[in-house]
């Protein structure tokens, strides 16, 4: 029956993108600055280009000459204060196929009958990964992205307030955030690496997307960045706590430290961007933020986090041979989450607070993307990841995230705000003891 559920849904998607053949759907930022989608977005809609990153680092203040088509009714707030906040929606409709893929530990998992589960069985979702989001100008040199989203049953709120001004032939400001997703560069990061889980190119970025796969640009995160952008320097500094929801976070523990310096120079027709990222420091949360399903069934306690972590990446766009292109590489030289005591979640045999929190991994990916024509892009992409966690509590967890993966896959673009991807992986795990498997995932975007 939840099959059958499962292919009705998507039926029910599959029509209202045969309708909107003749909408004039257009997404939030485009009905504020009155510019196609395209004119920020790098070919798709998970990428940035050079307007689109000005766009973002102005805290989405630019709007039409004659006044921004609101969804907020009244033009002004009683302070006087210009309001431009629209509201879009992202809707996806995915499938995910797995063949052979194992579990942390290794294993190809069964139901009691002998059934494959999870992508092994193959995966329908249409509304995991849909998003509302509302967003745009608040006040002069203000702006906000807040996003909802279901996981797990429940409305999950995501929210960033950015504050910009311009300094000399740049900008500087100050952003605070909270995210349950999308890491500790959720502030301000506008570049397609993958240190901010949004902007990336390829679907599946677990299996493509170094700072994805070892965890470093995901994960909730609560906090504040400031930045610099100048016409070839960005710069950016900010403090973060690894969770979303602020009950049980303990501030006078402080925070975790994390900073992004990037170089921009033009080559041509392409523009080459160099950059490096960190993240140093400790603080404390409760046990039960981890694990919130846990609350009141284990006393409380405070567990001190460390992270340390740093790496570089890389991002090569613009035209050859007519041809839009873009290339990225990111090498995650350490991520390291070390806990001061993985007991505090009760008998350590059984419930271990150590894992996964308590993680060290390393990891190397390079993809690149070629439009041969403006609604068809062909891309690619290696990856490599070393898990070097010792896990002392869980040792058939050992090397088992070890792997080497290469993709395939196409962006099709019907229209400026509907694409249809598609993407196969082959996965070569190292361990000796773990056969190959591979992955295939098909996703298709309307945003309006």
């Amino acid at each position: 029956m939840k099959h059958a559920n499962h292919i009705f849904l998507f039926s029910c998607f599959l029509i209202l993108f045969g309708f909107l053949e003749n909408a004039r759907a257009v997404p939030g930022f485009s009905r504020q600055t009155g510019l196609d989608c395209m004119m920020c977005h790098a070919q798709s809609q998970t990428q940035l280009n050079g307007f689109g990153r000005n766009f973002a680092r102005t805290a989405y203040s630019m709007s039409t000459e004659d006044g921004s088509q609101s969804l907020i009714v009244g033009e002004e707030l009683k302070l006087g204060m210009p309001m431009t906040l629209n509201m879009s929606l992202m809707l996806k409709a995915r499938y995910d196929k797995s063949y052979n893929e194992v579990n942390g530990k290794g294993k190809i998992v069964y139901t009691a009958d002998g059934d494959l589960v999870e992508s092994n069985r193959g995966i329908y979702e249409i509304f995991k990964t849909s998003t509302i989001n509302l967003a745009g100008k608040v006040a002069d040199n203000v702006g906000t992205l807040i996003e909802v989203r279901e996981k797990q049953g429940k409305a999950i709120i995501g929210a960033k307030a950015i504050a910009s001004f311009e300094t000399g032939e740049g900008y500087s400001g100050l952003s605070i955030f909270s995210t349950d997703t999308y890491g500790p560069f959720t502030g301000m990061e506008t570049y397609n690496t993958g240190l901010y889980k949004p902007l990336r190119q390829f679907e599946n970025h677990k299996l493509t997307n170094a700072a994805q796969a070892a965890d470093l640009g995901t994960g909730a995160a609560t906090g504040l960045q400031l930045f610099y952008a100048g016409q070839n320097i960005f710069a950016t500094f900010g403090a973060y706590v690894p969770v979303h929801n602020p009950d049980g976070i303990d501030i006078r523990a402080s925070m975790i430290m994390f900073s992004r310096l990037a170089y921009e120079q033009p080559l041509g027709d392409l523009t080459l961007i160099l950059g490096a990222y960190g993240i140093s420091g400790k603080t404390k949360a409760s046990n039960t933020s981890f694990d919130p399903s846990i609350s009141g069934y284990i006393p409380r306690a405070l567990v001190e986090i460390k992270k340390e972590a740093y790496g570089l990446d890389l991002q090569l766009e613009g035209t050859m041979l007519d041809m839009y292109t873009q290339l990225t590489m990111n090498a995650v030289l350490k991520n390291k989450t070390s806990l001061d005591n993985p007991y505090l979640m009760g008998d350590p045999i059984i419930d271990v607070l150590g894992e996964p929190e308590d993680a060290h991994t390393k990891a190397y990916s390079i993809s690149f993307e070629l439009y041969p024509v403006s609604s068809l892009g062909l891309k690619f992409s290696y990856l490599e990841l070393d898990d070097k966690g010792l896990h002392i509590f869980e040792p058939d967890k050992i090397d088992v995230k070890d792997k080497r993966a290469f993709t395939l896959g196409f962006d099709y673009s019907f229209r400026q705000n509907v694409k249809f991807t598609m993407e196969y992986s082959m996965v070569r795990p190292t361990k000796e003891n773990i056969a190959d498997y591979g992955d295939i995932l098909s996703v298709l975007t309307i945003s309006f």
